[in-house]
């Protein structure tokens, strides 16, 4: 497989991103759409994982939309699949700043820190969305890739995924360097490799065993049950490992130094 080119895994996934590429890109074997018609260290960290929380539902069901409702409209399936490769990086953006809110280089919960996951994340957000789009429309006719290879994006193949990928690499390293430096408890190590393996394995099943799911259980089931099932369960594993480092100081918490 080419550096760039989604063919392969368009024709094994059903991965929203395929949308860019137009109506007839479907995975060989792939479910009945729907047709739409027409601790010590760390303080709380808590209004960081409640955005972090909130974006990964909104990005939760941009993905479910974009794997199982095709629309008979190709301009609103290409929409939505550039809707969902923004919301994908943009998610992953804003784990790797709650990576780096966890060293306190701004104060947990203050309208600073709050700020400026929000703003970097809607640039982000605005900043791939726009590459997905002109991928998809060829706005400037730079990105779109040409007739004889439809499917061959270098740049959404590089924001879909390795920029995620290198995001959770950074965040695994970071929390680790958090837990191992300042903590003396190695409990949150556990809730962090436990939410690596269900990513991995999601990942793995999405990629590797999705076509032979579908078609073993005739067009009812597919890699993308199992992996939207175990990214949300690697999410809880983060909540697992925010909640093993925090201190739930409430009294603390309902005090001014919390609030903004």
């Amino acid at each position: 497989m080419r550096y760039g080119d989604f063919a392969s895994l368009c024709e094994r996934s059903a991965l929203p991103v395929c949308r860019l590429f137009g109506n007839a890109v479907l995975p060989s074997c792939h479910l009945d759409v729907y047709d739409a018609g027409s601790a010590v260290f760390v303080n709380l960290r808590r209004r960081e994982m409640t955005l972090l929380l909130s974006f990964f539902c909104i990005m939760l069901v941009f993905n479910i939309a974009g794997a199982d409702f095709i629309h008979s409209s190709g301009q609103v399936n290409r929409w939505l699949g550039a809707v969902n490769t923004a919301l994908v990086v943009s998610f992953f953006w804003a784990l790797f700043l709650f990576g780096i809110v966890g060293f306190q280089v701004m104060a947990d919960g203050s309208l600073k820190s709050m700020l400026t996951i929000i703003g970097t994340t809607l640039i982000i957000f605005i900043s791939m969305g726009y590459i997905a789009a002109d991928t998809a429309f060829g706005i400037s006719n730079g990105l779109k890739p040409k007739p004889s290879d439809p499917l061959y994006s270098p740049g959404v193949f590089t924001i879909y995924l390795v920029v995620p990928l290198v995001a959770i690499v950074l965040f695994m390293i970071l929390q680790t360097t958090i837990v191992v430096r300042f903590l003396s408890a190695r409990l949150p190590l556990v809730w962090l490799v436990s939410a690596f393996f269900c990513f991995a394995v999601g990942q793995a099943i999405m990629f590797g065993a999705s076509k032979k799911m579908c078609q073993s259980t005739n067009n009812r089931i597919d890699g993308a049950f199992f992996a939207t099932l175990l990214d949300s369960a690697a999410v809880s594993c983060i909540y697992g490992f925010w909640s093993a480092i925090t201190v739930d100081d409430n009294a603390a918490f309902e005090e001014d130094e919390y609030k903004f």
